[in-house]
């Protein structure tokens, strides 16, 4: 039987790390839920597995209120690629091209794009249950986001940080995940915490941890159906030192969408989320995320 490659219903980029006004804003630095579920799939692993992947998210957000409100439009086309060592160990890396355009309330804009920052992910699964038909997979996930990313400079100066690909900040994180699988049912849950340090611009994100629970039906072996609700809390983020009032809180946004398998090596998703639980400090509102998910088996 076939599972389908989801589209991970955690494509919120930075909608805690946000800011009162334009000359202290903050840049997104990461996701909501488990942005790393393309590479890792919610297919049964096997041993020598390669898979290239590709995501695309579209998201907007509004920050600040009347003369301090900036709107910031982001596209992220991220690039990534993974190997399985084993039926147990599962190494992956991601890498994001970004193009942001902000606008502030006196209808100034600005925009740019480059290379974001990578991540380095590992997967490890010690507890299987119900071989061979493999009915639970339970692991530890390792991730490190290095900072690599360009700084978009024009005539000699930095741009404001809202507008950079990435934040350029260190992130260790680890985590937990869960499957379950009972055709044509699969449930997949996972959880992670960022430790951030400090990244361009003297700009410090808070520390962060999001949760993802996923289900999905599958129409038949090649076609299935997801709903799904990421959550993240972060804490406040710090400029030189100083905390940001607008930034942190708890967000959880629901996700709709659909998945399909083609010629058994190429997958596809496509969905969107919705925010239902918006407890953010300060001025922070996030819009509707779209995203599209290819991943392809090179063997």
């Amino acid at each position: 039987m076939i599972w389908m490659h989801p589209l991970r219903a955690a494509a919120c980029a930075s909608l805690v790390v946000l800011a009162a006004s334009p000359p202290a804003q903050a840049c997104s630095t990461c996701k909501c839920g488990d942005y790393s579920i393309t590479l890792l799939g919610t297919e049964k692993p096997y041993a020598g597995r390669l898979r290239g992947a590709l995501d695309v998210l579209v998201r907007s957000e509004t920050q600040g209120r009347g003369a301090s409100a900036r709107e910031t439009d982001e596209w992220r086309n991220t690039l990534g690629f993974s190997y399985s060592l084993s039926e147990t160990l599962i190494l992956g890396a991601q890498w994001p091209w970004v193009r942001k355009r902000i606008r502030d309330a006196n209808l100034a804009e600005l925009e740019a794009q480059g290379w974001g920052d990578a991540d380095l992910v590992a997967w490890w699964s010690p507890y299987r249950s119900g071989d061979p038909s493999l009915k639970q997979i339970a692991g530890l996930r390792f991730g490190l986001r290095v900072p690599t990313g360009e700084e978009i400079a024009r005539n000699g100066s930095a741009l404001d940080i809202d507008v950079q690909p990435d934040a350029g900040a260190l992130a260790p994180n680890l985590g937990a995940w869960y499957r379950y699988y009972r055709f044509p049912w699969l449930l997949s849950v996972s959880g992670t915490y960022y430790f951030y340090g400090e990244g361009r611009q003297n700009f410090d994100p808070g520390d962060a941890a999001t949760a993802s629970l996923l289900g999905q039906y599958a129409i038949d072996p090649n076609w299935a159906i997801q709903l799904g609700l990421d959550l993240r809390h972060a804490q406040r983020n710090r400029f030189d030192g100083t905390p940001d009032a607008d930034s942190g809180g708890t967000l959880g946004m629901v996700y709709t969408g659909i998945a399909a398998r083609f010629l058994q090596e190429l997958s596809v998703s496509a969905g969107a989320q919705l925010p239902v639980i918006e407890n953010l400090h300060g001025a922070q509102d996030e819009d509707a995320v779209l995203r599209l998910s290819l991943a392809y088996d090179f063997r």
